[in-house]
């Protein structure tokens, strides 16, 4: 199902199924990534409840193996439509046979998108309807637009010192041990493309909760993500896109215990619990 939100400066498109951002103008300017398959299809997949990859592909959850799918299943999924309007629109999602097998908890999860004067504001809503604790990763995977990559820099709202672990593309594990230093103090990081040949540049560790993807003459994207952990930021190689990722969770690091709940950066609500995750993209500049 295709959705139009629309108001006096801003309209998003967005699909039913992963309830998918597929498009934002604001005045004239395209802020999302066209979803070139070339180099990757998807403009902004929902991650939940899982982040990357599981360590040999399995994780245990209350001591059985289970095993789930890449960045968690919610984007492959079709969404309800709880509530419309002109200017905001609700997605839901609850456990079924499919989700069960991977993910042995009732849940309800929304997504809610309402536009602003100069972009997008976006809601998660999990709540557990378990009987027991229910562990989980939640996280954003927008890409947007920057044809003349090299041209563009990344501006953190604070002062960050930052090691990223390296990401082995063939354990699809974060190396602890690993880590390539990118910042020392500074907010301002210019961007390369070599910066993500071997994959995603996890900020396990950041400071800021709001960054701007900007050119030379100061025009971009604003990232704010109040509710966020840590920040994934990705590309295809050579790709003209960077998406800027708000998680709580991440990819499994080579250290880990094999236990979901016990995964870095993973929520675990209470029986009957909901908690809420936000974050907005704005333009800046003219």
């Amino acid at each position: 199902m295709d959705i139009q939100l629309k108001n006096d400066n801003c309209t998003a498109k967005l699909i039913s199924k992963g309830a998918e951002l597929k498009s934002l103008t604001v005045g004239k300017r395209e802020l999302m990534w066209r979803a070139d398959p070339a180099f990757w299809g998807k403009t902004s997949p929902l991650l939940f409840p899982m982040i990357g990859t599981l360590r040999d592909g399995k994780t245990l959850i209350n001591g059985k193996e289970y095993k789930i799918t890449k960045h968690g299943f919610a984007r492959d999924l079709e969404l309800s439509v709880d509530s419309i309007n002109g200017t905001s629109v609700t997605f839901s999602l609850e456990q079924n046979d499919y989700t069960l097998e991977m993910f042995p908890f009732d849940f309800r999860f929304t997504v809610t998108y309402t536009l602003k004067s100069d972009g997008i504001a976006v809601t998660y809503r999990v709540k557990n309807n378990s009987a027991e604790p229910m562990p989980f990763c939640i996280g954003a995977h927008p890409a947007f637009a920057c044809e003349e990559f090299t041209d563009h820099r990344l501006e953190f709202a604070k002062p960050e010192t930052a090691a990223v672990p390296n990401y082995n593309l063939e354990t699809g594990l974060h190396e602890e041990n690993n880590r390539r230093p990118l910042l020392n103090g500074e907010t301002v990081l210019p961007l390369k493309h070599e910066l993500f040949y071997e994959d995603v540049c996890y900020f396990d560790k950041v400071v800021s909760r709001s960054v701007m993807l900007l050119d030379k003459e100061n025009r971009g994207v604003r990232v704010d993500y109040p509710d966020f952990t840590s920040l994934g930021v990705w590309q295809a190689k050579d790709a003209p896109f960077l998406c800027i990722e708000p998680w709580c969770g991440s990819a499994d690091f080579d250290d880990a215990t094999g236990v979901f709940a016990e995964k870095r950066g993973a929520v675990t609500l209470n029986a009957g619990e909901e908690k809420a995750f936000t974050y907005s993209i704005s333009a800046v500049g003219k």
